[in-house]
Order: C-alpha cells, then sequence, then structure tokens
C-alpha cells in the first residue's frame, strides 16, 4: 500500500509483540510436506538436511527436530555474546554459519543432550491460533530482531526506533518513545495490558502508564463495542502478561521460555476474536503479530548486514536472527511476504499512515530504511479481499498453568521486580487501582 491508500483505507494498526522465539521455532513447519506443505516459505522443508546440522561439543552434528508445545526447564541463552557463537561467522566464507545453536547451549548449561532445546521445531498442532493466521494471512518469512541481542534493547528499538543499551540490564534508560510521538502528532492511541507493561521498566513512561491511555486487556471488548467513531484508537499495542514480571494479571503469556506457547495461544485467540467480531471496524484495520528476538531457539537464516551505531558507543553490525511475524487483517494477503523487514517496519508504517506525507518516523529510522529494510506497507494490499475472519479450530487453548519457575534470576526479573517496587512506592494509591495485585507484593 502507499501512503495515499492507508490513509484512505486503514483506520487503526494493531501491534501485538511476544517475546522470545525464532521463525524456525513456530512457523518452519509450513515449508514441511507433513505439515505445512508450502515450499514458497522459507522454512525447514527436512530437518535432517545436513545443511541445518549443529556441531556439540563432541563433534556430532545435531540436527533440528520435530517437538511438541511445553514447558522447558530453563530459559534459552541470548546475551550478545552468545548470539555471535549461534550466529557462527566464518573468516574463510565471510558468512554466517547458523550453526552455533548447540554450542552455545552447551557453553551456557555445560551439559550435552541428543536433542537441546534449543533446536526444537513445533508443529501446528501445538500452536491452533498461530497455524490458524498462518493459513489465512500474510507470514513474513524475512522478518528479523532489529539486533543481535536480548530483550530489553529489541523492545527499545521497537518502539523508539534506538537503543541506548547494548544488553538487558536493571535499568531501562529514558529514551523517547513511539508514545510521544503519537501524542506529538494528535495521533489517538492505547496500551492495552494483561500484567505489567514493559515501559514500566522506563521511568519517565510511568506518570503515562496511570493515564487512561494504558488500560486492562479485559476492556478490550467492551471498549470495542462502546466506543463510538471518533473514540476508538487509531492505534493500539496490545501486551501480554510477561514471564518475568514478579506479579501477573491472568498469568504469564508472553511465550518467553521456560513459558509454553499455550498461554501466548490462547492471549492471541482472544485478542483476535474480539478484534475481528466487530466487523465495521475490523474492516479498516491492521493487525501485527510479531516477537522482539529470537530467545535463543535455531534459525537457518543468515541476519541482514544492517549496521547500527549509537554516540554512547552502542554498536551492531547486523540484525538479529529471524523471528515469526503475521500480518493479518482484511489488507493481508494469504501467502508469503518476503520483504526485509524488522520491529522498526511498524514505526515506518506508523509514520506513512498518520505522518505528513513524505514524513519518516526518525532518523535512526531512516537509516534502516537506506540499508532495505522496509516498511510493513510493504506486505499489504487494499485488493487483498481477506475481510472474511478465520475460525479458530477448536477455539483457543486450555491453559492450567503457567510452566515452571525459573532456576534462576536474570536481568530482566530483576529489572521488572525493581520497577514493579518503585512504581507501588513512587505511585501508591494510583498504582493500586491501576494494578491491585500490587498490594499482595509490597
Amino acid at each position: 500500500m502507499t501512503p495515499e491508500e492507508l490513509k484512505q483505507h486503514v483506520d487503526t494498526i494493531v501491534v501485538v509483540m511476544m517475546e522470545n522465539r525464532s521463525f524456525d521455532h513456530v512457523l518452519g513447519y509450513l515449508a514441511s510436506p507433513n505439515f505445512g506443505n508450502r515450499p514458497e516459505v522459507d522454512g525447514i522443508e527436512d530437518p535432517q538436511d545436513f545443511r541445518y546440522l549443529n556441531p556439540n561439543s563432541d563433534g556430532q552434528g545435531i540436527a533440528p527436530f520435530w517437538m511438541d508445545d511445553g514447558p522447558f526447564t530453563s530459559d534459552l541463552p541470548h546475551d550478545p555474546d552468545t548470539i555471535q557463537t549461534q550466529l557462527a561467522h566464518s573468516d574463510i566464507t565471510k558468512t554466517f554459519l547458523m550453526n552455533g545453536f548447540v554450542k552455545a547451549f552447551e557453553n551456557e548449561f555445560h551439559t550435552s543432550v541428543s536433542k537441546p532445546p534449543v533446536m526444537g521445531l513445533l508443529r501446528p498442532a501445538s500452536i491452533p491460533t498461530t497455524a490458524a493466521l498462518a493459513a489465512k494471512y500474510t507470514v513474513c518469512d524475512r522478518w528479523f530482531a532489529c539486533i543481535p541481542t536480548s530483550t530489553a534493547p529489541n523492545r527499545l528499538m521497537s518502539m523508539c526506533g534506538y537503543t541506548d543499551i547494548r544488553d538487558t540490564s536493571t535499568l531501562v534508560p529514558d529514551q523517547a518513545t513511539v508514545y510521544e510521538w503519537l501524542l506529538n502528532h494528535g495521533i489517538s492511541w492505547r496500551v492495552y495490558y494483561a500484567g505489567i507493561p514493559f515501559f514500566t521498566l522506563m521511568p519517565k513512561v510511568v506518570p503515562l502508564i496511570l493515564t487512561s491511555h494504558f488500560r486492562p486487556l479485559d476492556d478490550l471488548a467492551k471498549d470495542l463495542a462502546e466506543d463510538g467513531p471518533n473514540d476508538w484508537p487509531q492505534v493500539i499495542f496490545i501486551e501480554p502478561d510477561y514471564y518475568d514480571s514478579p506479579i501477573h494479571g491472568r498469568g504469564a503469556c508472553d511465550n518467553h521460555a521456560p513459558l509454553s506457547m499455550a498461554p501466548g495461544e490462547r492471549f492471541l485467540a482472544e485478542i483476535y476474536q474480539t478484534l475481528s467480531s466487530n466487523q465495521q471496524r475490523w474492516a479498516r484495520t491492521v493487525l501485527i503479530i510479531t516477537y522482539d528476538e529470537h530467545g535463543g531457539c535455531f534459525d537457518h537464516v543468515p541476519p541482514l548486514p544492517v549496521k547500527y551505531r549509537n554516540p554512547n558507543g552502542v554498536a551492531f553490525n547486523t540484525t538479529g536472527p529471524r523471528v515469526p511475524a503475521i500480518v493479518v487483517g482484511p489488507f493481508a494477503p494469504s501467502g508469503v511476504s518476503h520483504a526485509p523487514l524488522d520491529n522498526t517496519s511498524i514505526l515506518q508504517l506508523l509514520a506513512e499512515r498518520f505522518g505528513k506525507l513524505g514524513e519518516t518516523y526518525s532518523s535512526e529510522v531512516s537509516g534502516r530504511m537506506a540499508q532495505n529494510i522496509g516498511s510493513v506497507s510493504a506486505v499489504l494490499s487494499h485488493a487483498a479481499d481477506n475481510a472474511t475472519p478465520s475460525h479458530l479450530p477448536g477455539g483457543s487453548p486450555v491453559v492450567t498453568d503457567t510452566g515452571p519457575t525459573p532456576l534462576a534470576t536474570n536481568k530482566l526479573h530483576q529489572a521488572f521486580e525493581r520497577a514493579t517496587i518503585d512504581l507501588a512506592t513512587r505511585h501508591r494509591a494510583e498504582a493500586f487501582i491501576k494494578f491491585p495485585r500490587l498490594r499482595g507484593y509490597v
């Protein structure tokens, strides 16, 4: 779609960003003759293909394998140094071999197993919501994490267009977020959250979180039904209940390992069914489902050569590995898009739809555009004629638990813990009203 077509046809853009899974892990099955049978998708046709072998510490090649959904015993390694091991750059061929996932796993856990979880590939039966959406709408098989590092920097890239940090730490720096961009442009927006919002970790955003811009996910259906044409927001962010948060709303559902996928599948099913239930609004909506980064899970496609440089010394030479991404709605054709994208492609789309003609989101995002990172608009077509919502087979998955307790704390958990305590301490009355479960935590 061109900017003019976006302004003519699209009223609302909805963004859902999940946590820490790779494209091959979630959607690689699409290329398999036994499951998706879609050779046009760059996935895993045959897990035993020698190109996918990852050597272990004994020199044995470990192949990807089909697995059922379920909780892992721990998180998977995905810090910046570990990701470089996973990408396995060859000084001889000057390419990324993408065969260091097993080595990184063994380095982290000091063990060797025949089926390391980093090499697992999900089958469609384990992800009924994602599989149904992938069958009906646009699968993006060239959507990459913005940078080869962990959650916090990638979420900053996704929601700010830049990052002042290289790795996840106990602090998330105050940066100019997309929320401010929308406010400055007079664009109506909301965040619907299932738990503590991610940007509780950014001190300057906390007062905004306590306003009506941020609402519990339970309000989504009510607002959709009751809001008048001038009240329904133009941009919506829907946040899962984060596994690393010390308190939960409905139960963690962000797909962050060691959590199983089932809670996230139910979360996505609810969002899709709610939004598509209002046919008038759905007919002018774009829903984007993506992930912040790969979380240590195997993917066979090398990252894109996109350089990022920050005045504070943060520097990366490539994107991260591929992540699952599906563009959903009436303007998302059934099929696959090979357009090179990352989460800053969403910021490009917002600028095209809601900015002035020819306006770009920021200089940082323009820098990525100059390195061939496209906009989500490249995926969309006003002639897609895909307005009839899909029936999700079997409804949404039944979830009875949220998976295992983490074996050890991590930097993201520490950041959430600190932010949650600060939220309750500095904004006690307002915070308790907004997040009632805080009362039992502090």
